[in-house]
């Protein structure tokens, strides 16, 4: 069943290749903190493929064993996921830690303080590019994030998303592999589902109805993806990487250090 599925996104990735285009692709995982076994199957998955992943990194909770644990990962980016991914709302609303239930000043010094905790660790890996956690972010904080040295954004894509500025370039998750409503049993969203939000955002990019310069963003997350969600991204690499219009992108390229 999931070679069915798979034939629609290699359609629509065909109509690219007779368009003499490529489909840019990019692969961001959420909510790194330490080193795991499940980080472990993510890094040789990366590795069989040569598909980058930008980890979305915890600055409060990354430390020296992450360092040491991504040292020889040689496809594996590390972005900024909010501080300390602690949810700072009062009761009902959704979880925010970069809401205006702070204030400003205090949510901006806690991101100073990660991006300099996730420089000082990962160097050159570390792309500053803030990925909010639960995809929440207080618009009132954009004006600041380009003067403070990020260079993006990543939430979760929705057509009527704010414009932050050219200075933050925006590119948002596509498709999230896990569905998450009946939490805490987390699950695999299904191949039907994701491989129609991939194929729905390429047909959109290829007939000028979305920003044909964001690259298409599958979602992971490593710590409590089941067997089917892993066995999803596998069958995806697989079946993206022989295609000659289809191509795996760094957030170092989606988010270039200025000239």
């Amino acid at each position: 069943m999931t070679i069915d599925y798979m034939k629609t996104l290699l359609h629509e990735l065909d109509a690219w290749k007779d368009a003499g285009r490529t489909a840019e692709f990019w692969w961001r995982d959420d909510d790194a903190a330490e080193p795991s076994v499940e980080l472990d199957r993510l890094i040789r998955l990366s590795d069989r493929f040569g598909v980058p992943c930008g980890l979305a990194t915890v600055p409060a909770l990354a430390g020296e064993p992450l360092r040491k644990g991504l040292s020889h990962a040689s496809h594996i980016w590390i972005l900024q996921h909010g501080y300390a991914h602690k949810n700072r709302a009062k009761s009902g609303g959704g979880a925010w830690e970069l809401g205006a239930h702070r204030p400003k000043s205090e949510v901006l010094e806690e991101l100073r303080q990660g991006m300099g905790k996730l420089t000082q660790l990962f160097k050159g890996r570390f792309v500053p590019v803030l990925v909010p956690p639960w995809n929440r972010i207080d618009p009132e904080l954009f004006p600041y994030l380009p003067v403070m040295g990020y260079r993006g954004l990543s939430t979760s894509y929705k057509k009527g998303r704010p414009n932050p500025s050219v200075e933050l370039r925006v590119a948002d998750a596509h498709c999230d592999v896990l569905h998450w409503k009946d939490k805490p049993a987390v699950r695999f969203s299904g191949t039907e589902k994701c491989v129609k939000l991939l194929v729905n955002h390429l047909r959109d990019k290829r007939t000028g109805e979305a920003d044909a310069s964001e690259p298409t963003c599958l979602l992971t997350h490593h710590m409590v993806m089941d067997n089917d969600a892993w066995e999803f991204v596998e069958a995806l690499f697989g079946a993206t990487s022989d295609h000659p219009a289809a191509a795996w992108i760094t957030p170092a390229e989606i988010w270039p250090p200025k000239a």
